[in-house]
């Protein structure tokens, strides 16, 4: 967002129509001294309305006479048959808006300059240290910008709200390491009432590994597929032109059907899925062949069966979690999962299980920094 310091009336009009146009106003203040103010703060336009300010040409000369301020554009609203700002060493870098005038001029030439300064900014060597400054801010801002709408776009590509059953309980802990990152899962229930469950991991995280999974999405939606191996399949078809060299996607997808209990897997160089049995305890692992999606377009992805009774839970999870260290770089690997898994309560609710999950990784990592993103999905059987 530009900076533009305002010289102006008290009445506040101009600086609230220019905060309306998208911009920050910053005025003077009574009890700080104009060149402290201006040296402690990186303006990229200054507005002075010489209405109200008198001798309007001392205050142009000061403003270039200053090292931060020198190279900054400056418009200028003149009296009326004022013409003491045409001097030829004021007018450099003055645009003078002549009353009367219209608001839309005005906001015309503010726009202009501020165009015309970062412009000029990126010829050269030869800029001041504000104007490296507000090229530097405009950059972090516009990526900044960017990086909240790839935001945007990432969550927009998760189910807006899980399917609700009473036979099944459904849960999920989505935490990327960056502001996006490169796993994401999916939850639908198809014509037939059984639920499918995607769950995916892009190399790498941040832009990159977004863009990436974004294309891993949309082609899971262009695979029309609903057998898990038949599903990876296709998808892998459809990307193994897309994925970049040296990029991959590790994924796992399931179909589960909540009126007998059966559970279908497959994945492609994704972890095994996790089974809890309640009776007897244990966890079982579901494993299944298949490279990364996009690593060979002829890929192969074997099909894993298993049931779940009243109480019994699926897990399924990226390695963020499984790949985890604590300070004495020890990982938290499946086995930690799923004896956790094993150790929630059968009375507990699919999203209690997960947050139990969770407590014991974070007990574990020993507030240690991620490094990568986790995301975690839980199906529970209830009848």
């Amino acid at each position: 967002m530009d900076l533009i310091f305002y010289l102006g009336d008290n009445d506040q009009k101009l600086p609230r129509f220019l905060e309306r146009l998208g911009y920050a106003v910053l005025g003077a203040s009574n009890n700080v001294a104009l060149p402290d103010l201006l040296t402690r703060t990186n303006v990229d336009l200054i507005l002075i309305d010489g209405r109200a300010m008198g001798d309007v040409g001392d205050l142009c000369a000061f403003f270039r006479s200053q090292d931060n301020t020198r190279g900054i554009p400056i418009v200028c609203i003149s009296p009326e048959n004022n013409s003491e700002l045409y001097e030829p060493d004021i007018i450099e870098k003055v645009d003078i808006v002549q009353s009367p005038f219209s608001v839309g001029t005005l906001a015309g030439r503010i726009a202009t300059q501020l165009r015309l300064r970062k412009q000029a900014g990126g010829d050269g060597l030869e800029g001041t240290l504000a104007e490296i400054n507000a090229a530097l801010r405009d950059h972090n801002e516009r990526f900044k910008k960017e990086l909240d709408e790839a935001r945007e776009i990432q969550l927009s590509l998760l189910p807006r709200q899980l399917p609700a059953d009473e036979r099944f309980e459904l849960a999920v802990s989505y935490e990327p390491l960056e502001e996006v990152g490169g796993d994401w899962y999916f939850a639908s229930v198809d014509v037939v009432g059984k639920l499918a469950l995607q769950i995916a991991d892009v190399s790498g995280h941040g832009l990159s590994a977004a863009f990436i999974g974004s294309m891993t999405k949309l082609a899971m939606t262009a695979s029309d597929r609903n057998k898990p191996n038949e599903l990876l399949a296709q998808m892998n078809r459809l990307l193994q032109a897309q994925v970049p060299s040296g990029r991959f996607v590790t994924m796992g997808a399931c179909l589960y059907d909540p009126k007998s209990g059966k559970v279908q897997w497959s994945r492609a160089g994704h972890p095994p899925a996790l089974v809890l049995s309640r009776n007897p305890l244990e966890v079982r692992q579901l494993m299944g062949d298949g490279f990364p999606i996009g690593f060979d377009e002829a890929g192969r992805f074997s099909l894993e069966e298993d049931q779940l009774q009243p109480g019994d839970a699926l897990l399924l999870f990226t390695d963020g979690i499984s790949e985890a260290q604590n300070r004495a770089m020890a990982s938290y690997g499946i086995h930690r999962i799923a004896s956790a898994l094993s150790r929630t309560s059968p009375s507990s609710s699919a999203s209690e299980m997960l947050r139990f999950i969770l407590d014991d990784f974070n007990a574990f990592r020993q507030e240690r920094l991620l490094r990568d993103d986790v995301t975690l999905v839980l199906v529970k059987r209830q009848r």
